[in-house]
């Protein structure tokens, strides 16, 4: 069995990118698996897949002056690994340091242009070592800044072995969208991508739209891995008891910001208006990490804890319906085009109706629409959601038309058995291949 050293992503079960990785991963040992990752990524890591962690610190990143100022030492190596908390639920509340740097510095930084050149991570001589220890037979990469870029493109010219790399949504389409130098600087990130696209002897994306795409742009096929389910863990239950018996309940679960919050403000302003006009209540629960002030100022949006990964499937089975969203703005449709979510293929394994509220050209939206297994909706205006949403809650034919034919969906195209098979065969292919 080949052993894959895996740069620019976690193994954990509360992240789209971590959870994608541990069950595509799957039919791997865990001696032959090997992490390099940010120290800021410990605390939640799952140790399942993958035991061996090497955490990129202050050893590989270095900020440029006056930056270096105000860098915090962070420890490189194998440090102790921290797991994900095992609570029953648990959310987050950022700090007004987190909020000021994600709200305010990281705008000014990104509008500029520093964001591209404050930092730089380069490959240090214990992680060569720890490196030479494992010693890996194939690199797999995933990148989703210029700084990890850089650092992956001086990975695979040292480690002069096999490269996979795997795209999980469109950030480089993003780069240079605002501010100074903008066309400078997606020219030249977009350019460096190509570089590494030179070296890989794989290429995947998330999405079938995003491997048409990027042939294009990139000059090399792309071939499509999304997010695979374990049908047996997902499966539905018979016995669950609806989450709400007066009420139809909707369920989002996942992450917020960026491509996302509009929508669901304007979801939770449909559902509102639903309600005050309507005898039947309805009730959109939102499941995320991050705690959120303005669910308050809506009486029928509730926020909700995160629970273990172990308690989803029950979870989503008990909802009347699950929401797929994606905002409507030019720069959220840039990053956000061609992604495929995570939750997608859990979500149509659950047997729970979807709906998705997506502008038309997503990738999550045309597949919705070519295969027909969710309810569509493409106007972020809360009156047109509210309009539409009237007409799906009220639909109790197609509500089973539509989770019967998720369900079949997912039977095909996103089995984990299956999935993970293809994806350890195309490693092994290469493998052959560079052995020859």
């Amino acid at each position: 069995m080949s052993k894959i050293l895996i740069f620019g992503q976690s193994f954990n079960t509360n992240t789209g990118g971590g959870v994608t990785l541990s069950n595509l991963f799957g039919n791997w040992e865990k001696d032959d698996l090997a992490v390099i990752c940010t120290s800021h990524a410990n605390g939640n890591i799952s140790t399942k897949a993958c035991e061996n962690y090497y955490f990129i610190g202050s050893d590989e990143v270095h900020y440029r002056f006056p930056f270096n100022y105000f860098q915090r030492h962070s420890p490189s190596g194998m440090l102790a690994l921290r797991e994900t908390p095992e609570v029953d639920s648990y959310s987050y509340k950022p700090s007004w340091r987190e909020i000021f740097i994600y709200k305010v510095l990281y705008p000014i930084l990104d509008w500029s242009g520093l964001v591209h050149i404050l930092s730089s991570m380069e490959v240090s001589s214990n992680l060569l070592r720890w490196i030479d220890d494992f010693s890996p037979d194939l690199l797999y990469i995933q990148v989703s800044t210029r700084e990890s870029l850089l650092f992956a493109i001086e990975l695979a010219d040292k480690l002069k072995v096999p490269i996979i790399i795997h795209q999980m949504d469109d950030w480089l389409s993003t780069v240079g969208s605002i501010g100074l130098a903008k066309r400078y600087w997606n020219t030249k990130v977009n350019h460096e991508y190509k570089e590494l696209v030179k070296r890989a002897d794989l290429c995947l994306s998330i999405s079938d739209l995003m491997g048409i795409e990027y042939e294009h742009r990139y000059g090399a096929k792309f071939k499509t891995f999304h997010n695979p389910v374990d049908l047996d863990f997902w499966l539905a239950k018979n016995d669950i008891n609806k989450y709400s018996s007066d009420e139809c309940s909707i369920l989002y679960a996942g992450r917020t910001g960026f491509g996302i919050s509009t929508s669901l403000k304007a979801f939770a302003e449909a559902v509102e208006h639903l309600n005050e006009i309507s005898t039947f209540k309805i009730r959109f629960y939102i499941q995320t990490l991050e705690e959120l002030e303005w669910t308050d100022n809506y009486e029928y949006t509730v926020h909700k804890q995160l629970i273990p990964y172990e308690r989803l499937p029950e979870l989503f089975q008990s909802m009347d319906f699950l929401l797929l969203p994606c905002d409507f703005s030019r720069k959220a449709i840039q990053f956000l085009k061609y992604s495929m979510p995570t939750k997608a293929s859990e979500y149509m394994a659950s047997g729970t109706p979807i709906i998705i509220l997506s502008p038309e050209e997503t990738a999550i939206y045309q597949y919705g629409k070519t295969n027909d297994w969710a309810f569509l909706i493409n106007n972020g205006d809360p009156s047109e959601i509210y309009r539409q949403l009237k007409e799906i809650v009220s639909n109790e034919e197609a509500k089973t038309e539509m989770s019967t034919k998720a369900f079949k969906l997912v039977k095909k195209r996103h089995s984990k058995k299956a999935v993970a098979k293809e994806f350890y065969s195309e490693f092994e292919k290469l493998m052959n291949i560079h052995s020859e």
